[in-house]
This record gives structure tokens, sequence and C-alpha cells, in this order.
């Protein structure tokens, strides 16, 4: 990930991910303020596209992670065609769950948030796959808790 792209949105601290993203009229209310549940959602491709940089896959018969709890913090309100960035990292994880921190910035932070998520297969939690552990130790800074 590029020193000036995180420069540029005014980041701060260390991630595994970062993406640019364009606020859609479909995110906003009806004054063109980003809508509070928009921010999670915004959320769930970089959700995905770690687990799958972590070797895995999304399939109904294969460990893929669960929401468990959700905290989140609104610093600064966006709106309409804002281009800010989404960034994801990975700071521990446990046998059967791990914890994402997300961060939405634009001319620094502005909106943040902390996902447990849980490794679910057949509808019960299960260990989360040995190469997904390895990246996010590894790769991802993850500390083992």
């Amino acid at each position: 990930m590029g020193q000036s792209l995180l420069e540029e949105f005014g980041v701060e601290g260390e991630w595994s991910m970062a993406v640019r993203h364009r606020v859609r009229w479909a995110e906003c209310d009806l004054y063109g303020h980003v809508n509070h549940t928009a921010y999670l959602v915004m959320f769930e491709d970089l959700r995905v596209e770690h687990w799958r940089s972590c070797g895995q896959v999304l399939r109904a018969d294969a460990p893929g992670p669960v929401v468990a709890k959700l905290e989140a913090r609104y610093v600064r309100a966006l709106g309409f065609e804002d281009d800010v960035l989404l960034t994801l990292r990975v700071p521990s994880l446990r046998n059967t769950s791990f914890v994402h921190d997300y961060a939405v910035w634009k001319n620094g932070l502005c909106f943040e948030c902390k996902a447990l998520l849980v490794c679910v297969k057949d509808g019960a939690s299960t260990p989360i796959p040995a190469e997904a552990r390895r990246l996010m130790i590894e790769r991802d800074g993850a500390k083992a808790g």
C-alpha cells in the first residue's frame, strides 16, 4: 500500500488493507449524509477480500467469518460523492475468532469500528483454518491471545 495514498487521506497507524471508495447516493440519508448503517456495509467487501487473501473461500460447506459483535464510533460526517479510504487491520485472534479494526478516512479519521468475527462451519464455531491463521499472524501482525 503506497505511503502517498495514506498521506492523501490523513491515515494514522498501520493497516493491512486499504481501498478507495466514493460515497454513493444509496449510502446517504435524505440530507446527503452517509447513513449510520452504510458504514458497516462498506466494510463487507473488505472483510470478504481479506478472508480470500488468507487463502479461504466463502461457501456454505467451508469455514467462514460471521460478525458476532460490532463497536462503532462516528467521528465526522461524510456525504454524497465524498472520496474516502477504507482500511482494515487484524490486531488479534484466538482459536475460533479474530478481530478486525475498520476505519474510514478523509482528511483524517471519520469513522472507526471494531468487529469480533467468529469462524463458523455448519452453524457452529470452528477453529480458524491453519493457513488463514498463519497469514493473519505473519502478514497482518495479529497477536494470538
